[in-house]
């Protein structure tokens, strides 16, 4: 009997499917008992809430003397070209709403700099007014690369590392580099640096130009033609896991995993997996999908030193009443759905109206690096009805990956060479240990038998990224324990 383990917070794909589970501390167990070699498993998932869903979740508001309305916490859009969750939320019968058509303004902390109009063709006149020919310049660098990341969803390969992933398709030299400086390396002015691109990590990133690596960077300016699921994005991966047929057992927590001592010489290394509750189970493989660190599980597995990886802390404040038009010296009739901010004395980082009420009230989601206080609020808002408070580690922060692999010179070490290296690194000093564990952790398979999908998270964090990545993990698993490989890959 062959099982696989897998922890898995937001994507499996096995062979042609993807089974998406956005949960942080999420468990799959595949087990393909009697195994028809490549087609009967069963999949068990372990999750330690009440839903499935996670990070991508929404609320409901009521609307009076209207159907009810769904509110997006986190994981609020995606875009067409994010062809696996496009192409799921059809399969699924899911319907789409289009987020287009709402007007933006980017706010310094004193007035507006740009108002979107309501005529698009205006807005780009505007815009080339103010940064000149900035806005094409990065469109083509842009261009390039979602070409180059596109291309990932043609290969029927996968990847060992993210090293791997990045250099086959061009995307480790845009990663290894701060935003600041490559924008300036290419000719992109410093307003429109600061006004657009800026804006737009900071909403999506929570970082400013100075902390975030410049592939991050474009790929917060890729939110063309950008989407919602009608009663929540959740849908896509509740629908997913239904069509696995998937046996879930949600409120469970997993405690430990640990390596058993081999049968015998040269058996492949099994696992057991012990709930909170006691009961245990035995895997062949396991899948960690989860930053590490928020597991709170207690992995027995000999892993490599865990490398320091910061994620940002979100505050997501939402609130039901009137927006105060006067706070922005802005008529209440041109007020805009969506307000940005500027690195500047802006007192947060986004506010954006998510639902308009029958009855002349609004829902807003404010994001901040910090607890918006009720001062604050009381200038925003000319009254509130109600106010509702997230905080969660949302996505790494991007640092720049300046080596991708800084060991291997021309050729790629195999999990064991790597985990062998990181285990001598403690003798080093502090700085190569954590060069080493870097690398360790960004390889797929981190020790034998354990494989690790937020490898590509320091890369780019997604929803979409999220299942590239699963698929990729989902091919590696499928070529060991299936033995099959792709005609081009077994040349």
């Amino acid at each position: 009997m062959n099982k696989l383990f897998i922890i898995f917070p937001r994507v499996i794909a096995m062979d042609h499917w993807c089974h998406f589970l956005t949960r942080p501390h999420s468990f799959l167990g595949l087990q393909p008992p009697h195994l028809n070699y490549k087609h009967d498993a069963s999949i068990t998932v372990f999750e330690q809430s009440d839903k499935i869903g996670g990070r991508c979740s929404a609320f409901r508001v009521k609307n009076p003397g209207q159907a009810d309305e769904m509110v997006e916490v986190g994981a609020s859009i995606f875009v067409k070209v994010n062809h696996h969750l496009v192409d799921t939320a059809k399969e699924l019968g899911l319907e789409t709403k289009p987020l287009d058509d709402e007007k933006v303004a980017i706010w310094n902390g004193s007035e507006f700099v740009f108002e979107e109009s309501p005529w698009k063709f205006w807005s780009i006149v505007k815009g080339l007014r103010r940064w000149g020919i900035a806005p094409l310049k990065l469109r083509r660098i842009l261009k390039k690369t979602l070409d180059n990341l596109l291309e990932s969803y043609t290969t029927p390969d996968a990847f060992d590392s993210i090293a791997g992933f990045a250099e086959r398709f061009n995307l480790h030299k845009v990663a290894a580099q701060l935003t600041d400086s490559f924008l300036s390396e290419q000719g992109i002015g410093k307003l429109y640096s600061e006004e657009i691109v800026e804006v737009a990590t900071r909403v999506n990133y929570g970082s400013n130009l100075d902390e975030i690596h410049a592939l991050g960077a474009l790929v917060t300016m890729a939110a063309d033609d950008a989407l919602q699921i009608k009663g929540g994005n959740f849908q896509i991966f509740e629908g997913m896991i239904g069509k696995s047929q998937a046996n879930v057992r949600l409120n469970t927590k997993i405690a430990r995993v640990r390596k058993l001592v081999p049968e015998y010489e040269g058996a492949d290394p099994r696992f057991e997996v012990i709930t909170t509750t006691g009961q245990k189970e035995i895997f062949d493989h396991i899948v960690i999908a989860a930053p590490i660190q928020s597991t709170n599980i207690d992995f027995d597995l000999n892993l490599p030193p865990l490398p320091k990886v910061n994620y940002r802390t979100i505050h997501a404040t939402f609130v039901r009443g009137h927006v105060n038009p006067n706070y922005f010296h802005a008529a209440s009739d041109k007020f805009p759905t969506h307000i940005l901010t500027t690195n500047s004395d802006a007192e947060f980082t986004s506010l954006s109206i998510q639902v308009k009420l029958s009855n002349g009230e609004t829902v807003t989601k404010i994001f901040s690096p910090k607890v918006v206080e009720e001062d604050l609020l009381d200038r925003l808002y000319s009254n509130r009805t109600w106010v509702k408070r997230k905080e969660w580690k949302a996505y790494p922060e991007l640092a720049p990956i300046p080596e991708l692999n800084p060991l291997l010179e021309d050729k790629l070490l195999t999990a064991s060479e790597i985990h062998q290296y990181v285990l001598k690194q403690h003798l080093r000093k502090e700085e190569e240990a954590q060069k080493a564990a870097k690398v360790a952790w960004g390889q797929v398979e981190v020790v034998p038998g354990v494989y690790y999908v937020n490898a590509f998270e320091p890369l780019i964090s997604t929803m979409e990224t999220e299942t590239i990545a699963g698929k990729n993990v989902a091919r590696l698993l499928r070529d060991k324990i299936l033995g099959y490989c792709p005609a081009e890959k077994c040349k």
